[in-house]
């Protein structure tokens, strides 16, 4: 018990060490998040010191750019879902991995959320009111209090799920389903829920006309589902970008470089080779003597040095590879870059899926540092795996790689697509109930659309949002989408469309004009615009500081089998050594 927390601690202090470690790149962004959550801190406490009076806010118009980014990261973080339930329910391959990337989203939105409603708040201090015991929680009246209790609870589920698998690709060990799977599937339902009841929050307020519709929360879940994934699809880009490991210039120099063993000592493999790799892959010790003997034909033993180059992509060779010592790396071209899949080390494979598909290489293996590998003939991995505990660990395996595919960004792009598509005639159907009624409760509608009485300051805004939605739900039909740059530029219409439909286009019109028919506008101070620059700041350092810990655990680099090595820093040592040589 006492060795397993010490290995538990051990992870932590090595993945906070890690959140220290980068390239420029990585500190000036670090660097540039850090000012401005300091200015939104400043801001805050200017704030906390003389209230609220330093907002744009008043007693007409309560809720501003606070609520606004809060019911905005509600979504942000229920589209989380959208990955897992691909992953969970129909074993999308290309989203396995990175499911992980919208989980660690979904984390870094649920802290936005709770710090924008902590800067809401005029008197913080007095949050004691609702701790249950100490104060009174009023659960179940107080829609309040079902907001705490799903913003928190989906904050632990998430934690919880990312953390296990963090931690059991950290050990090299499979996941028990029946401790995780179950918590993936309440954080289903949950995360469906967290955004019902911020919708609820608006419905629920009778004095309030504009909110009260009952197609307020699918418009929210469909808003939801949309820019969450667009959001997603946009980190992702950036995570594959940052972890490229070469140019188009050194791509080109590496191809001309030979592969092993044309440049390496090779001999033919023993009994003896097998014991060494079954010191680190204990389930060979499973399979009996006469099968190890029958997989030896053919096998090879290759001494490699720091730069040598095991298999390149495209190749069309039949050998799958086991590290008896030291590293490799695996990367993928994809658009003239070089980006690191994963790092293998003693006891681990790779070049199994094109060895047993008789397909060419998907990917470049690199050494990494003096490397004796053990390659073996397709037909010797079958025999190996004839054994049930040796088919288990390869095709578990073979599973644990980084992929940021076109594919799985395109996976995403049709959930984008749909949502959005329910996102508008769910707005066309709210639109054609305020106007084509007629009563008395259209002044806001006509003041967010139209103007009233002369005040139209959220006229600009809102036609801004419709134009950007409309826009972004034409490319998405349209196959000019499925290229990565316009799938971009829809990404960022989604985002900013449905941030001001959610944000200006309903919070505050709900305001205006007040129940005795007072038009009192709102626009954000200085100030409150600080805050919520420094909240943004921080859930995104946030964010990059959780990539940054996880990315080097998915790739392999960060491993409990490399404790007490440096950690490692961006960039591929592996195969700048190749460039070089």
């Amino acid at each position: 018990m006492m060795r397993a927390i010490r290995n538990y601690f051990v992870f932590l202090w090595r993945c906070a060490r890690i959140a220290f470690v980068g390239d420029w790149r990585y500190y000036t962004w670090m660097g540039a998040l850090t000012v401005f959550c300091l200015l939104g801190l400043h801001a805050y406490c200017r704030q906390f010191a003389q209230g609220l009076i330093v907002t744009g806010m008043s007693d007409e118009v309560s809720w501003g750019v606070y609520i606004a980014n809060f019911t905005f990261l509600v979504g942000v973080a229920a589209a989380a879902v959208m990955m897992v339930i691909p992953v969970y329910i129909y074993n999308n391959e290309e989203l396995h991995d990175l499911v992980i990337f919208g989980e660690l989203l979904a984390v870094a939105a649920i802290l936005m959320c709770l710090a924008f409603v902590t800067v809401d708040l005029g008197r913080p201090d007095r949050f004691w009111h609702l701790i249950p015991g100490i104060g009174q929680f009023n659960f179940p009246a107080s829609m309040l209090s079902w907001d705490v209790i799903v913003l928190n609870g989906y904050l632990l589920l998430n934690v919880y799920i990312c953390g296990y698998l963090l931690y059991c690709r950290y050990q090299k060990k499979k996941a028990a389903k029946w401790f995780y799977i179950p918590f993936v599937f309440i954080a289903i339902v949950w995360a469906i829920s967290i955004h019902t009841v911020t919708a609820f929050l608006y419905v629920g307020l009778g004095g309030r006309p504009f909110w009260n519709s009952a197609i307020v929360g699918p418009r929210f879940i469909a808003s939801a589902f949309a820019a969450g994934p667009a959001l997603i699809i946009l980190a992702l880009q950036v995570v594959r970008r940052v972890t490229a490991s070469a140019s188009a210039d050194e791509t080109a120099r590496l191809r001309e470089g030979a592969v092993v063993p044309g440049a390496a000592m090779c001999r033919a493999a023993t009994l003896d080779d097998l014991e060494l790799l079954a010191r680190h892959l204990p389930e060979l010790a499973s399979v009996s003597a006469e099968a190890r003997q029958n997989s030896l034909a053919g096998a090879m033993v290759l001494e490699v040095g720091s730069g040598d180059a095991l298999l390149h992509q495209g190749a069309k060779d039949t050998e799958a590879f086991f590290v008896l010592k030291g590293r490799v790396e695996v990367f993928r071209e994809e658009s003239g870059r070089f980006r690191i899949t994963r790092s293998v080390g003693p006891g681990e494979q790779f070049g199994e899926i094109s060895a047993l598909a008789g397909t060419p290489r998907v990917a470049t293996a690199i050494a990494e540092e003096p490397a004796r590998v053990l390659r073996l003939p397709a037909d010797s991995l079958r025999k190996l795996m004839r054994n049930p505990q040796m088919n288990r660990i390869i095709r578990s395996r073979m599973r644990e790689r980084l992929m940021i595919t076109d594919r799985g960004l395109l996976t995403l792009r049709g959930i984008v697509q749909v949502s959005m598509l329910i996102n508008v005639f769910l707005l066309i159907n709210e639109v054609f109930k305020e106007f084509y009624s007629g009563n008395l409760h259209v002044a806001s509608a006509k003041y967010l659309f139209l103007g009233l009485h002369g005040y139209h300051a959220l006229v600009p805004w809102i036609w801004t949002a419709i134009v950007f939605n409309l826009v972004a739900m034409v490319l998405l039909v349209l196959p000019l989408s499925r290229s990565l740059k316009w799938l971009n530029v829809t990404c960022v219409l989604c985002i900013v469309g449905i941030w001001i439909e959610k944000g200006m286009g309903l919070v505050i019109p709900g305001f205006i004009p007040t129940p005795l028919g007072e038009m009192v506008e709102y626009s954000p101070s200085l100030n409150e615009t600080l805050v919520c620059f420094g909240i943004w700041a921080f859930g995104l350092l946030c964010y990059t500081v959780f990539l940054r810990m996880a990315v080097p655990i998915l790739q392999g680099k960060l491993s409990k089998a490399n404790e007490g090595q440096p950690e490692p820093a961006t960039g591929a040592p592996a195969l700048s050594a190749a460039v070089k040589s």
